[in-house]
């Protein structure tokens, strides 16, 4: 029998709904690749493939148990993907054995706990409506924005720790997501950018939703983008509904509004395989980059 065993870093990759990374533990043995290393790693056909990268830190914070670094396919660094939450959170409770676990990110501190054995619970501050944190360039009312791409128009925007349009369209399937939505994600207005999400309601207490994430890519599932759309659907009168179905490519999102105007996401999570990052691979770039989204 051969054996295919390579030197080099461990790794897991693991997906919410399809919106699926590669993780690796960086709290004994620090990994800061480069940007050329991380486009390597997410390449579908010449690394090991995935949304983003995801690396585990020591905590920064007191009260936290983990930091995670969120890289995306372009070697930028994320403030904020909940589905990558879910999953490290869910590896820091199986870790722990306690019952919940905070993790600490650029967006933010959350906590998350684990209803079952495949479902992570994540409790999530209140949004950001004001411009100047989302951020926009300018002061606008964040309620329905003078910008418009063919069928996507009028967006709602807020902030979740990471920046969010969404819009309202009557169909979610007959929109061309990636030929309209970059003009808005790269709107002078939006000097960060933002996720794009576009929205169907299709009954009180259930929405259709499709997500075009920064950088510029299409994923099967947004946390926070579903989170985004139901805050906007209530912002905008569309329902008044406490507990949402988010419906989205890869699957069900549950989104409940607390009292105090802060959030509860829950969704499932799955481990699809473990492996090593090659040598090789890890030396195709040189100097680490710095982070880019503060």
């Amino acid at each position: 029998m051969l054996s295919f065993a390579l030197p080099g870093r461990p790794f897991l990759k693991m997906h919410g709904l399809g919106n699926d990374f590669v993780i690796v533990d960086g709290r004994a043995e620090p990994f800061r690749p480069s940007a050329e290393v991380i486009r390597l790693i997410c390449d579908r056909h010449e690394g090991i493939g995935g949304d983003q990268l995801l690396v585990i830190e020591q905590p920064t914070v007191p009260g936290a148990d983990g930091r995670m670094r969120i890289y995306n396919v372009d070697g930028t660094e994320a403030q904020t993907c909940l589905n990558a939450t879910r999953c490290v959170i869910w590896l820091l409770l199986q870790e722990s054995r306690k019952g919940s676990v905070v993790l600490e990110t650029l967006g933010g501190a959350i906590e998350g706990s684990s209803p079952d054995a495949e479902r992570v619970a994540l409790r999530l501050g209140a949004p950001r409506w004001d411009w100047d944190a989302i951020p926009l360039a300018e002061s606008r009312d964040t309620l329905r924005l003078d910008l418009a791409s063919g069928p996507l128009a009028e967006p709602t925007a807020l902030s979740l720790g990471n920046p969010h349009l969404v819009c309202f369209v009557a169909d979610r399937d007959a929109v061309d997501v990636p030929r309209w939505a970059p003009a808005l994600q790269n709107a002078p207005l939006l000097p960060e950018g933002a996720n794009i999400g576009v929205a169907e309601l299709v009954a009180p207490d259930r929405l259709r939703l499709v997500v075009w994430e920064r950088p510029g890519i299409l994923t099967r599932a947004c946390g926070s983008g579903a989170c985004a759309a139901v805050l906007a659907a209530r912002r905008r009168g569309l329902t008044s509904e406490s507990r949402v179905a988010v419906d989205m490519p890869g699957g069900l999102l549950e989104v409940e509004v607390r009292d105090d105007d802060g959030l509860v996401l829950t969704g499932p999570v799955a481990v699809a395989f473990s492996g090593h990052i090659p040598e090789t691979m890890q030396r195709a770039g040189a100097a680490p980059d710095k982070e880019s989204r503060p």
